[in-house]
């Protein structure tokens, strides 16, 4: 009995130990491709704008980025097809190939290609992300979960840091990119992109869970003193059954996309629309609008690295900050503090910028805000952005990956469309929307997804979820060392 006892806390070490080395892997691996890719992001607008050449200017960045976001949101409902075929391990390797070809082509950008590229990497992306939360959710057992995806979240969000930390430096006191800067400036993206890509073939597999048979031959009572249950509502318990009936049988590859559309009429994902609209508003504004703005009102180019850094810092705190908190005053809670934080953050942007900021053509910004500019408050803000937008997304990824436990990667996958279709349609407004409407937009979405993630949290799954939580000894067994 003690040798089994034994065996079998040694296995569950092993596999924790494992899991968290592929959670650690996997943020490296897009911190270095999203180091190239947000920072290329952020500057794009400004740097087309400099370039002005080719038939491109500076609306040319937020088409781009609109494409980007369709492709992805389109490419979505295929998305777990390519993942389920080719796991996603490779998924992650082959989707991020286009990431460097995007990175490249803006050496010497033309409309063409920039479109082109666009493109693809919306292709790429979608399947990019969807095996993303696959390898996030089976490396998650338990009631890890928020807190593996706090850490992948803080990873993640390095990138805005490394990539802006290079451009500051280079950039310098620059008042604009010259083509020789752009063409080290892209050089350099491209090889981190290229590491990153490789980062992903470093996963070890996950072993499947043991069948029935298996869990009564070993110390079950035992085992399960650590693990925690997860309740599940009667929509999703429908969907279990229906997956328990079609078990053992062979299944079409695209089996996956018929789950994404029978996913999309759960209460659940129904309830977690209007919070993932206002991710995808919220992902414009960060991703480029913010940081434009910055480089519209502030002429030293250096200054749109420091607005990275910035929102960087937000992101990565928020990884850490509610990761942890979840546990302690739940999801719904981490939802409510991020929400005071964005509005607090909006209107301090309503007043601080001009209302010309993000649409102006000029070398700088012509109107006159309520108050007067100051780069250090907009430093202020870029932290406060980071916060606001990483509490909703870590709150909604755990939500998702606790909920659709036994099947995410449908789940996923319609999380990214939604989010990527407003994401899109977001960067068309936003070049031609002055900044008070594209704030006001904000600031709806942002209190009405705020209300409706509350309808999920205090749903009647929840509140048994929450009551099957153990006692603190357990957390602290889960709690693997760092």
């Amino acid at each position: 009995q003690h040798y089994y006892i034994t065996n079998n806390l040694s296995t569950y070490s092993d596999k924790m130990n494992r899991n968290l080395y592929n959670i650690h892997i996997l943020g490296i691996g897009f911190m270095f491709v999203f180091s190239a890719f947000i920072t290329a992001g952020f500057i794009s607008a400004i740097v087309l704008k400099d370039f002005n050449s080719n038939g491109i200017d500076s609306k040319t960045g937020f088409y781009s980025l609109s494409i980007i976001y369709a492709c992805l949101g389109l490419a979505n409902w295929f998305s777990p097809a390519v993942v389920k075929k080719l796991g996603p391990e490779l998924s992650l390797f082959l989707s991020s190939i286009p990431y460097t070809g995007f990175i490249y082509c803006m050496i010497e950008p033309y409309m063409w290609s920039v479109f082109t590229l666009s493109a693809l990497l919306g292709f790429g992306g979608a399947v990019l992300w969807t095996a993303c939360g696959e390898v996030i959710s089976k490396n998650s057992p338990g009631d890890t979960k928020a807190k593996n995806t706090g850490i992948f979240w803080s990873w993640f969000n390095s990138s805005m840091l490394l990539g802006n930390v290079f451009l500051y430096f280079y950039l310098g006191d620059s008042a604009k990119i010259s083509d020789t800067k752009r063409y080290v400036i892209y050089q350099v993206l491209g090889v981190l992109c290229t590491l990153g890509m490789f980062t992903f073939l470093l996963l070890a597999p996950v072993p499947d869970e043991p069948t029935k048979s298996e869990e009564d031959a070993s110390i079950v009572p035992f085992f399960l003193i650590f693990t925690r249950k997860t309740c599940v509502s009667n929509d999703v318990e429908r969907e279990n059954a229906i997956e328990e009936k079609t078990e053992g049988k062979p299944q079409s590859v695209l089996q996956p996309i018929v789950d994404a559309a029978r996913f999309c009429k759960t209460r659940e994902m129904c309830l977690l629309y209007l919070p993932i609209i206002f991710t995808g508003v919220s992902l414009n504004y960060w991703s480029s609008v913010f940081i434009t703005s910055v480089g519209n009102v502030f002429p030293n180019r250096s200054y749109l690295a420091l607005g990275g850094i910035s929102t960087g810092v937000g992101e990565i705190a928020a990884g850490f900050i509610w990761g942890r908190l979840t546990n302690k005053i739940g999801r719904h809670g981490v939802i409510i503090a991020s929400t005071i934080i964005n509005i607090f953050l909006f209107v301090l942007c309503f007043i601080s910028f001009p209302s010309d900021a993000a649409t102006t053509t000029a070398a700088v910004a012509e109107e006159t805000p309520f108050i007067p500019s100051s780069i250090y408050l907009a430093l202020g803000l870029g932290v406060l952005l980071g916060l606001g937008d990483g509490g909703f997304n870590v709150s909604i990824y755990a939500a998702v990956g606790t909920i659709f436990e036994s099947n995410p990667a449908p789940a996923f996958a319609m999380f990214k469309f939604v989010q990527s279709s407003v994401g899109a349609a977001a960067f068309v407004y936003c070049g031609h929307l002055i900044l008070p409407y594209q704030l006001g937009i904000l600031t709806v979405t942002c209190v009405v997804g705020c209300i409706s993630f509350a309808f999920l949290d205090k749903s009647p799954s929840q509140k048994l979820e929450e009551k099957a939580v153990a006692d603190p000894e357990q957390d602290k067994f889960l709690q693997t060392p760092a």
